[in-house]
Protein backbone atom coordinates (compact mmCIF):
# COMPACT_ATOMS: atom_id res chain seq x y z
CA UNK A 1 0.00 0.00 0.00
CA UNK A 2 1.21 3.41 -0.56
CA UNK A 3 2.99 5.27 1.65
CA UNK A 4 1.99 8.78 1.31
CA UNK A 5 -0.84 10.75 -1.06
CA UNK A 6 -0.49 13.69 -2.03
CA UNK A 7 -1.18 14.30 -5.38
CA UNK A 8 -4.43 13.28 -7.03
CA UNK A 9 -4.63 11.18 -9.98
CA UNK A 10 -5.36 12.65 -13.59
CA UNK A 11 -8.03 10.40 -16.24
CA UNK A 12 -7.31 11.40 -19.51
CA UNK A 13 -10.31 13.45 -20.54
CA UNK A 14 -11.25 10.78 -23.18
CA UNK A 15 -11.79 8.26 -20.59
CA UNK A 16 -13.26 10.98 -18.59
CA UNK A 17 -15.91 11.32 -21.81
CA UNK A 18 -16.15 7.49 -22.10
CA UNK A 19 -17.15 7.07 -18.48
CA UNK A 20 -19.76 10.21 -18.94
CA UNK A 21 -21.76 7.97 -21.25
CA UNK A 22 -22.10 5.18 -19.28
CA UNK A 23 -23.02 7.19 -16.30
CA UNK A 24 -25.47 9.18 -18.63
CA UNK A 25 -26.82 5.70 -19.77
CA UNK A 26 -27.11 4.53 -16.08
CA UNK A 27 -29.26 7.56 -15.10
CA UNK A 28 -31.93 6.94 -17.69
CA UNK A 29 -31.74 2.97 -16.84
CA UNK A 30 -32.52 4.09 -13.02
CA UNK A 31 -35.21 6.29 -14.06
CA UNK A 32 -36.65 2.93 -15.49
CA UNK A 33 -36.26 1.06 -12.07
CA UNK A 34 -34.32 -1.23 -13.61
CA UNK A 35 -31.36 -0.89 -11.05
CA UNK A 36 -29.58 -3.93 -11.69
CA UNK A 37 -28.54 -2.93 -14.89
CA UNK A 38 -28.15 0.98 -13.85
CA UNK A 39 -25.60 0.03 -11.44
CA UNK A 40 -23.50 -2.64 -13.74
CA UNK A 41 -23.60 0.73 -16.19
CA UNK A 42 -22.42 2.97 -13.37
CA UNK A 43 -19.52 0.27 -12.73
CA UNK A 44 -18.81 -0.29 -16.65
CA UNK A 45 -18.25 3.86 -16.75
CA UNK A 46 -16.05 4.05 -12.92
CA UNK A 47 -13.69 1.29 -15.00
CA UNK A 48 -12.83 4.19 -17.21
CA UNK A 49 -12.63 6.59 -14.57
CA UNK A 50 -12.80 5.04 -11.06
CA UNK A 51 -12.14 8.24 -8.82
CA UNK A 52 -14.80 9.72 -10.10
CA UNK A 53 -16.76 10.88 -7.08
CA UNK A 54 -19.64 12.92 -7.30
CA UNK A 55 -20.58 11.68 -11.09
CA UNK A 56 -19.91 7.78 -10.98
CA UNK A 57 -19.73 6.42 -7.31
CA UNK A 58 -22.28 8.65 -5.39
CA UNK A 59 -25.07 8.49 -8.14
CA UNK A 60 -24.26 4.80 -7.65
CA UNK A 61 -25.02 4.79 -4.37
CA UNK A 62 -27.98 6.71 -4.52
CA UNK A 63 -28.92 4.63 -7.07
CA UNK A 64 -27.76 1.25 -4.80
CA UNK A 65 -30.67 2.38 -1.80
CA UNK A 66 -33.09 3.29 -3.67
CA UNK A 67 -33.02 -0.10 -5.05
CA UNK A 68 -32.60 -1.41 -1.40
CA UNK A 69 -35.84 0.45 -0.27
CA UNK A 70 -37.67 -1.15 -3.46
CA UNK A 71 -36.90 -4.14 -2.00
CA UNK A 72 -33.92 -5.48 -4.19
CA UNK A 73 -31.96 -8.51 -3.10
CA UNK A 74 -28.41 -9.33 -2.00
CA UNK A 75 -25.79 -10.75 -4.28
CA UNK A 76 -26.43 -14.73 -4.19
CA UNK A 77 -25.37 -17.53 -5.51
CA UNK A 78 -27.00 -17.38 -9.11
CA UNK A 79 -25.47 -13.51 -9.64
CA UNK A 80 -23.67 -14.47 -12.82
CA UNK A 81 -22.24 -10.74 -13.03
CA UNK A 82 -18.93 -10.16 -14.36
CA UNK A 83 -18.27 -7.70 -11.35
CA UNK A 84 -19.29 -10.50 -8.84
CA UNK A 85 -16.91 -12.86 -10.94
CA UNK A 86 -13.57 -10.37 -11.28
CA UNK A 87 -10.46 -11.87 -9.97
CA UNK A 88 -9.83 -8.66 -8.06
CA UNK A 89 -5.66 -8.96 -8.13
CA UNK A 90 -5.42 -5.41 -9.02
CA UNK A 91 -6.26 -2.96 -7.01
CA UNK A 92 -9.34 -1.10 -9.93
CA UNK A 93 -10.66 -4.75 -10.47
CA UNK A 94 -11.28 -5.45 -6.14
CA UNK A 95 -12.61 -1.81 -6.18
CA UNK A 96 -15.11 -2.31 -8.73
CA UNK A 97 -15.75 -6.02 -7.25
CA UNK A 98 -16.28 -4.36 -3.79
CA UNK A 99 -18.86 -1.80 -5.00
CA UNK A 100 -20.48 -3.77 -6.85
CA UNK A 101 -21.26 -6.13 -3.86
CA UNK A 102 -21.76 -3.14 -1.89
CA UNK A 103 -24.27 -1.58 -4.48
CA UNK A 104 -26.45 -5.34 -3.71
CA UNK A 105 -26.06 -4.95 0.27
CA UNK A 106 -25.58 -1.39 0.97
CA UNK A 107 -25.07 -1.49 4.28
CA UNK A 108 -22.45 -4.46 4.63
CA UNK A 109 -19.32 -2.16 6.10
CA UNK A 110 -16.74 -5.68 5.08
CA UNK A 111 -17.41 -4.75 1.31
CA UNK A 112 -16.83 -0.63 2.21
CA UNK A 113 -14.10 -1.54 4.03
CA UNK A 114 -12.97 -3.43 1.05
CA UNK A 115 -13.11 -0.73 -1.34
CA UNK A 116 -11.77 1.75 0.90
CA UNK A 117 -8.61 -0.10 1.37
CA UNK A 118 -8.54 -1.05 -3.02
CA UNK A 119 -9.46 2.81 -3.70
CA UNK A 120 -5.89 3.73 -1.21
CA UNK A 121 -3.99 1.20 -2.44
CA UNK A 122 -4.73 2.26 -5.95
CA UNK A 123 -4.13 5.98 -4.82
CA UNK A 124 -7.88 7.07 -6.14
CA UNK A 125 -7.38 9.90 -3.55
CA UNK A 126 -11.08 11.43 -3.69
CA UNK A 127 -13.13 7.84 -3.89
CA UNK A 128 -10.80 6.49 -0.71
CA UNK A 129 -12.17 9.73 0.95
CA UNK A 130 -15.52 9.75 0.37
CA UNK A 131 -15.75 6.00 1.35
CA UNK A 132 -13.46 7.00 4.56
CA UNK A 133 -15.99 9.07 5.56
CA UNK A 134 -18.85 6.86 4.70
CA UNK A 135 -17.73 4.40 6.52
CA UNK A 136 -16.91 6.19 9.48
CA UNK A 137 -20.83 7.43 9.66
CA UNK A 138 -21.61 3.38 9.24
CA UNK A 139 -19.08 2.73 12.16
CA UNK A 140 -20.16 5.41 14.38
CA UNK A 141 -23.79 3.97 14.31
CA UNK A 142 -22.71 0.28 14.75
CA UNK A 143 -23.59 -1.19 18.61
CA UNK A 144 -20.08 -2.54 18.52
CA UNK A 145 -18.32 -0.14 16.31
CA UNK A 146 -14.95 -1.95 14.88
CA UNK A 147 -10.96 -1.47 15.68
CA UNK A 148 -9.90 -2.39 12.67
CA UNK A 149 -12.12 0.06 10.47
CA UNK A 150 -10.68 3.13 12.92
CA UNK A 151 -6.95 1.96 11.96
CA UNK A 152 -7.80 1.80 8.35
CA UNK A 153 -9.56 5.69 8.59
CA UNK A 154 -6.54 6.44 10.18
CA UNK A 155 -4.25 5.33 7.12
CA UNK A 156 -6.91 7.08 4.63
CA UNK A 157 -6.88 10.28 6.70
CA UNK A 158 -2.87 10.37 7.21
CA UNK A 159 -1.74 9.24 4.24
CA UNK A 160 -4.07 12.25 2.07
CA UNK A 161 -2.89 14.78 4.87
CA UNK A 162 -6.09 15.26 6.24
CA UNK A 163 -4.38 15.36 10.00
CA UNK A 164 -7.73 16.56 11.95
CA UNK A 165 -9.72 13.80 10.87
CA UNK A 166 -6.75 11.42 11.40
CA UNK A 167 -6.82 12.73 14.94
CA UNK A 168 -10.32 12.18 15.65
CA UNK A 169 -9.96 8.30 14.59
CA UNK A 170 -7.74 7.60 16.16
CA UNK A 171 -9.16 9.36 19.57
CA UNK A 172 -11.78 6.65 18.71
CA UNK A 173 -9.72 3.84 18.47
CA UNK A 174 -7.92 4.75 22.12
CA UNK A 175 -12.00 4.61 23.44
CA UNK A 176 -12.19 0.85 22.33
CA UNK A 177 -8.29 0.27 23.83
CA UNK A 178 -7.42 2.71 26.09
CA UNK A 179 -3.71 2.78 27.11
CA UNK A 180 -2.64 1.52 23.79
CA UNK A 181 0.84 2.75 23.36
CA UNK A 182 1.03 2.93 19.75
CA UNK A 183 -1.61 4.40 19.07
CA UNK A 184 -0.85 7.34 21.97
CA UNK A 185 2.69 7.70 19.80
CA UNK A 186 0.37 7.53 16.48
CA UNK A 187 -2.00 10.17 18.14
CA UNK A 188 1.09 12.52 18.94
CA UNK A 189 2.48 11.91 15.76
CA UNK A 190 -0.24 13.24 14.01
CA UNK A 191 -1.06 16.13 16.46
CA UNK A 192 2.84 17.49 15.53
CA UNK A 193 1.54 17.13 11.87
CA UNK A 194 -1.59 18.96 12.01
CA UNK A 195 0.03 21.67 13.89
CA UNK A 196 2.33 22.37 10.78
CA UNK A 197 -0.01 22.09 8.60
CA UNK A 198 -2.36 24.92 10.22
CA UNK A 199 -2.83 27.88 7.86
CA UNK A 200 -2.20 25.89 4.75
CA UNK A 201 -5.76 24.45 4.40
CA UNK A 202 -7.30 24.98 0.45
CA UNK A 203 -10.48 23.75 1.22
CA UNK A 204 -9.75 19.96 0.65
CA UNK A 205 -8.73 19.28 4.09
CA UNK A 206 -11.01 21.24 6.16
CA UNK A 207 -12.71 19.40 8.91
CA UNK A 208 -15.67 21.33 9.13
CA UNK A 209 -15.82 20.22 5.60
CA UNK A 210 -15.94 16.57 7.03
CA UNK A 211 -18.71 17.02 8.97
CA UNK A 212 -20.97 18.75 6.44
CA UNK A 213 -20.18 15.76 3.91
CA UNK A 214 -20.97 13.64 6.88
CA UNK A 215 -24.39 15.05 7.31
CA UNK A 216 -25.33 15.66 3.94
CA UNK A 217 -24.70 11.61 3.93
CA UNK A 218 -26.54 11.31 6.82
CA UNK A 219 -29.36 12.97 5.72
CA UNK A 220 -29.35 10.56 2.26
CA UNK A 221 -29.04 7.77 4.72
CA UNK A 222 -32.28 9.05 6.49
CA UNK A 223 -34.21 9.28 3.32
CA UNK A 224 -33.53 6.08 1.84
CA UNK A 225 -33.58 3.94 4.71
CA UNK A 226 -37.12 2.37 5.01
CA UNK A 227 -36.93 2.15 8.93
CA UNK A 228 -37.57 6.06 9.99
CA UNK A 229 -38.94 7.70 12.79
CA UNK A 230 -42.84 8.58 12.53
CA UNK A 231 -41.97 12.05 12.45
CA UNK A 232 -39.19 11.95 9.50
CA UNK A 233 -41.48 10.33 7.27
CA UNK A 234 -44.40 12.68 8.19
CA UNK A 235 -41.90 15.49 6.72
CA UNK A 236 -40.78 13.85 4.19
CA UNK A 237 -44.44 13.13 2.63
CA UNK A 238 -45.10 16.92 3.54
CA UNK A 239 -42.02 18.27 1.96
CA UNK A 240 -42.18 15.78 -1.44
CA UNK A 241 -46.28 16.59 -1.55
CA UNK A 242 -45.37 20.30 -1.73
CA UNK A 243 -43.08 19.97 -4.19
CA UNK A 244 -45.67 17.40 -6.37
CA UNK A 245 -48.55 20.01 -6.31
CA UNK A 246 -45.61 22.64 -7.61
CA UNK A 247 -44.83 20.16 -10.54
CA UNK A 248 -47.29 17.34 -11.16
CA UNK A 249 -45.86 16.73 -14.42
CA UNK A 250 -42.74 16.35 -13.50
CA UNK A 251 -41.36 12.62 -12.97
CA UNK A 252 -38.90 13.05 -10.14
CA UNK A 253 -41.75 14.82 -8.04
CA UNK A 254 -44.21 11.93 -8.82
CA UNK A 255 -41.82 9.09 -7.63
CA UNK A 256 -40.60 11.58 -4.48
CA UNK A 257 -43.74 11.45 -3.77
CA UNK A 258 -44.87 7.91 -3.99
CA UNK A 259 -41.51 6.89 -2.43
CA UNK A 260 -42.15 9.23 0.53
CA UNK A 261 -45.91 7.56 0.81
CA UNK A 262 -44.97 3.87 0.43
CA UNK A 263 -42.27 4.28 2.92
CA UNK A 264 -44.59 4.38 6.12
CA UNK A 265 -46.06 0.78 4.74
CA UNK A 266 -49.51 2.06 5.74
CA UNK A 267 -52.40 0.60 2.73
CA UNK A 268 -53.91 4.28 3.30
CA UNK A 269 -50.75 5.97 1.71
CA UNK A 270 -49.82 3.40 -0.78
CA UNK A 271 -53.59 3.52 -2.38
CA UNK A 272 -52.81 6.95 -2.67
CA UNK A 273 -49.32 6.30 -4.15
CA UNK A 274 -51.13 4.01 -7.00
CA UNK A 275 -53.50 6.57 -7.51
CA UNK A 276 -50.93 8.86 -8.41
CA UNK A 277 -49.62 6.58 -10.59
CA UNK A 278 -52.45 5.69 -11.92
CA UNK A 279 -53.18 9.00 -12.90
CA UNK A 280 -49.98 10.36 -14.40
CA UNK A 281 -49.91 6.77 -16.73
CA UNK A 282 -53.46 7.52 -18.19
CA UNK A 283 -52.05 11.27 -18.41
CA UNK A 284 -48.26 10.62 -20.29
CA UNK A 285 -48.67 6.95 -21.42
CA UNK A 286 -45.27 6.75 -19.62
CA UNK A 287 -45.79 3.15 -19.01
CA UNK A 288 -42.78 3.65 -16.21
CA UNK A 289 -45.60 4.57 -13.83
CA UNK A 290 -47.48 1.50 -14.04
CA UNK A 291 -45.03 -0.17 -14.03
CA UNK A 292 -44.36 1.11 -10.65
CA UNK A 293 -47.96 1.26 -9.41
CA UNK A 294 -47.83 -2.63 -9.84
CA UNK A 295 -44.87 -2.99 -7.65
CA UNK A 296 -46.67 -1.66 -4.93
CA UNK A 297 -50.09 -3.27 -5.16
CA UNK A 298 -47.45 -6.88 -5.23
CA UNK A 299 -45.70 -5.86 -2.37
CA UNK A 300 -48.51 -4.89 -0.28
CA UNK A 301 -50.03 -8.57 -1.28
CA UNK A 302 -47.15 -9.95 -0.39
CA UNK A 303 -46.88 -8.30 3.22
CA UNK A 304 -50.31 -9.57 3.49
CA UNK A 305 -48.96 -12.87 3.13
CA UNK A 306 -46.09 -12.65 5.37
CA UNK A 307 -48.50 -11.34 8.12
CA UNK A 308 -51.25 -14.34 7.29
CA UNK A 309 -47.70 -16.47 7.92
CA UNK A 310 -47.06 -14.81 11.05
CA UNK A 311 -50.64 -15.86 12.42
CA UNK A 312 -50.54 -19.24 10.97
CA UNK A 313 -47.29 -19.65 13.52
CA UNK A 314 -49.53 -18.72 16.58
CA UNK A 315 -52.54 -20.80 15.12
CA UNK A 316 -50.96 -23.95 13.33
CA UNK A 317 -54.67 -25.60 13.41
CA UNK A 318 -56.76 -23.06 12.14
CA UNK A 319 -58.45 -23.98 8.35
CA UNK A 320 -59.79 -20.94 7.90
CA UNK A 321 -56.19 -19.17 8.01
CA UNK A 322 -55.05 -21.66 5.47
CA UNK A 323 -57.84 -21.14 3.16
CA UNK A 324 -57.12 -17.29 3.42
CA UNK A 325 -53.17 -17.56 2.83
CA UNK A 326 -53.96 -20.02 0.00
CA UNK A 327 -56.12 -17.38 -1.60
CA UNK A 328 -53.73 -14.52 -1.04
CA UNK A 329 -50.77 -16.91 -2.31
CA UNK A 330 -52.72 -17.16 -5.71
CA UNK A 331 -53.94 -13.30 -5.30
CA UNK A 332 -50.12 -12.77 -5.37
CA UNK A 333 -49.55 -15.34 -8.40
CA UNK A 334 -52.45 -13.25 -10.29
CA UNK A 335 -50.85 -10.24 -10.22
CA UNK A 336 -47.30 -11.17 -10.87
CA UNK A 337 -48.58 -12.73 -14.16
CA UNK A 338 -50.24 -9.67 -15.38
CA UNK A 339 -47.75 -7.11 -13.96
CA UNK A 340 -44.67 -9.34 -15.42
CA UNK A 341 -46.90 -10.03 -18.99
CA UNK A 342 -47.29 -6.21 -19.21
CA UNK A 343 -43.76 -5.29 -18.40
CA UNK A 344 -42.02 -7.69 -21.03
CA UNK A 345 -44.74 -6.42 -24.00
CA UNK A 346 -43.33 -2.91 -22.96
CA UNK A 347 -39.94 -3.52 -22.90
CA UNK A 348 -39.32 -6.03 -24.57
CA UNK A 349 -35.74 -6.19 -24.98
CA UNK A 350 -35.28 -6.49 -20.57
CA UNK A 351 -34.25 -9.79 -20.05
CA UNK A 352 -34.36 -9.73 -16.79
CA UNK A 353 -38.15 -9.08 -16.73
CA UNK A 354 -38.07 -11.87 -19.25
CA UNK A 355 -36.78 -14.19 -16.63
CA UNK A 356 -39.08 -12.72 -13.87
CA UNK A 357 -41.94 -13.65 -16.10
CA UNK A 358 -40.88 -17.32 -17.03
CA UNK A 359 -40.16 -17.88 -13.42
CA UNK A 360 -43.85 -16.94 -12.32
CA UNK A 361 -45.26 -18.60 -15.27
CA UNK A 362 -43.68 -22.10 -13.97
CA UNK A 363 -45.14 -20.96 -10.70
CA UNK A 364 -48.61 -21.37 -12.57
CA UNK A 365 -47.67 -24.37 -14.55
CA UNK A 366 -48.23 -22.85 -17.86
CA UNK A 367 -44.62 -24.51 -19.17
CA UNK A 368 -45.56 -23.71 -22.53
CA UNK A 369 -45.22 -19.91 -21.97
CA UNK A 370 -42.15 -20.04 -19.64
CA UNK A 371 -40.11 -21.77 -22.10
CA UNK A 372 -39.84 -19.23 -24.73
CA UNK A 373 -39.37 -16.54 -21.87
CA UNK A 374 -36.43 -18.44 -20.24
CA UNK A 375 -34.90 -19.14 -24.16
CA UNK A 376 -34.61 -15.22 -24.47
CA UNK A 377 -33.23 -14.51 -20.83
CA UNK A 378 -30.42 -17.38 -21.33
CA UNK A 379 -28.85 -14.98 -24.05
CA UNK A 380 -27.99 -12.30 -21.39
CA UNK A 381 -24.75 -13.49 -19.62
CA UNK A 382 -26.30 -12.55 -15.78
CA UNK A 383 -29.25 -15.16 -16.50
CA UNK A 384 -27.67 -17.98 -18.59
CA UNK A 385 -27.63 -20.80 -16.46
CA UNK A 386 -30.17 -20.13 -14.02
CA UNK A 387 -32.73 -19.91 -17.38
CA UNK A 388 -31.38 -23.52 -18.95
CA UNK A 389 -32.38 -24.49 -15.02
CA UNK A 390 -35.82 -23.52 -15.22
CA UNK A 391 -35.75 -24.99 -19.18
CA UNK A 392 -34.60 -27.99 -17.78
CA UNK A 393 -37.70 -28.39 -15.10
CA UNK A 394 -39.86 -26.97 -17.72
CA UNK A 395 -39.11 -29.86 -19.79
CA UNK A 396 -39.58 -32.39 -17.17
CA UNK A 397 -42.84 -31.39 -16.39
CA UNK A 398 -43.76 -31.95 -19.43
CA UNK A 399 -42.38 -34.98 -19.48
CA UNK A 400 -39.77 -34.21 -22.11
CA UNK A 401 -36.71 -36.36 -20.18
CA UNK A 402 -34.54 -36.59 -22.74
CA UNK A 403 -34.68 -33.13 -23.35
CA UNK A 404 -34.39 -31.90 -19.53
CA UNK A 405 -31.33 -34.33 -18.92
CA UNK A 406 -29.42 -32.38 -22.03
CA UNK A 407 -30.40 -28.65 -20.74
CA UNK A 408 -29.47 -29.66 -17.53
CA UNK A 409 -25.96 -31.27 -18.87
CA UNK A 410 -25.90 -27.74 -20.76
CA UNK A 411 -25.98 -25.49 -17.89
CA UNK A 412 -23.61 -27.56 -15.61
CA UNK A 413 -21.07 -27.33 -18.29
CA UNK A 414 -21.14 -23.90 -18.43
CA UNK A 415 -20.95 -23.64 -14.02
CA UNK A 416 -17.45 -22.85 -12.75
CA UNK A 417 -18.20 -24.34 -9.43
CA UNK A 418 -20.09 -27.07 -9.71
CA UNK A 419 -20.26 -27.85 -5.78
CA UNK A 420 -22.23 -24.13 -5.40
CA UNK A 421 -26.09 -24.26 -4.44
CA UNK A 422 -27.10 -24.17 -8.22
CA UNK A 423 -24.45 -26.87 -8.68
CA UNK A 424 -26.20 -28.79 -6.47
CA UNK A 425 -30.06 -28.09 -8.21
CA UNK A 426 -28.45 -28.92 -11.26
CA UNK A 427 -27.42 -32.25 -10.41
CA UNK A 428 -30.54 -33.14 -8.55
CA UNK A 429 -32.62 -31.73 -11.16
CA UNK A 430 -30.58 -33.89 -13.74
CA UNK A 431 -31.18 -37.63 -11.46
CA UNK A 432 -34.60 -36.23 -11.21
CA UNK A 433 -34.50 -36.24 -14.97
CA UNK A 434 -32.47 -40.20 -15.50
CA UNK A 435 -34.78 -41.36 -13.09
CA UNK A 436 -37.95 -40.55 -14.21
CA UNK A 437 -36.68 -42.07 -17.95
CA UNK A 438 -36.16 -45.27 -16.47
CA UNK A 439 -31.86 -44.95 -16.59
CA UNK A 440 -31.56 -45.36 -12.89
CA UNK A 441 -27.52 -45.91 -12.98
CA UNK A 442 -27.06 -42.16 -14.32
CA UNK A 443 -28.95 -41.27 -11.53
CA UNK A 444 -27.73 -42.63 -8.53
CA UNK A 445 -24.50 -41.81 -9.97
CA UNK A 446 -26.01 -38.01 -10.01
CA UNK A 447 -27.42 -38.14 -6.37
CA UNK A 448 -24.26 -39.95 -5.26
CA UNK A 449 -22.38 -37.03 -6.03
CA UNK A 450 -24.65 -34.46 -4.57
CA UNK A 451 -24.77 -36.16 -1.59
CA UNK A 452 -20.81 -36.11 -1.40
CA UNK A 453 -21.24 -32.73 -1.50
CA UNK A 454 -24.57 -31.75 0.98
CA UNK A 455 -25.10 -35.21 2.31
CA UNK A 456 -28.34 -33.68 3.95
CA UNK A 457 -29.44 -32.12 0.62
CA UNK A 458 -33.52 -32.62 0.25
CA UNK A 459 -34.26 -36.22 -0.20
CA UNK A 460 -30.92 -37.10 -1.89
CA UNK A 461 -29.81 -39.38 0.60
CA UNK A 462 -33.22 -41.57 0.61
CA UNK A 463 -32.81 -41.38 -2.97
CA UNK A 464 -29.75 -43.23 -3.36
CA UNK A 465 -30.58 -45.59 -0.80
CA UNK A 466 -33.90 -46.27 -2.39
CA UNK A 467 -32.22 -47.15 -6.30
CA UNK A 468 -29.33 -49.02 -4.49
CA UNK A 469 -32.21 -51.30 -2.91
CA UNK A 470 -33.81 -51.09 -6.57
CA UNK A 471 -30.44 -52.67 -8.34
CA UNK A 472 -30.15 -54.98 -5.53
CA UNK A 473 -33.89 -56.08 -6.57
CA UNK A 474 -34.95 -55.17 -3.26
CA UNK A 475 -39.11 -53.79 -2.82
Amino acid sequence: MAENITEQLEFPEELKKRAREFFAKGKEVAYTLNYDYALELFLDGLSFWPDAVEEGHKPLRDIALRRQAAGGKKSGFGDGSKYKKASGKNPKDAMLKAEYLLSKDPNNSSHMTDMVKAALENNYQQTAVWLADLLLEFNLHRNKPSFHAYLLLRDVYSKTQMYERAIQVTQLALQLKPNDSVLENTLRDLSAQNVMQQGKYNGKGDFRESIKDREAQAKLQAQEQIVRTKTSLTDAIEQARQEYQANPQVPGKIEKLVKALCDTEKTENEKEAIDILEKAYVETSNFNLKQRSGEIIIKQLNRCARELQTRLQQEPNNPQLKEQIAQTAQKVLEEELNHYQLCVANYPTDMKLKFEYGKRLIKARQYDEAIPMFQEARNDPRYRISALNFIGRCFYHKQWYTDAVETFEQALELLENKEDALGKELRYNLGRSFEADGKIEDALNCYRKVAQIDFNYLDVRNRVDALRKHQDGNP
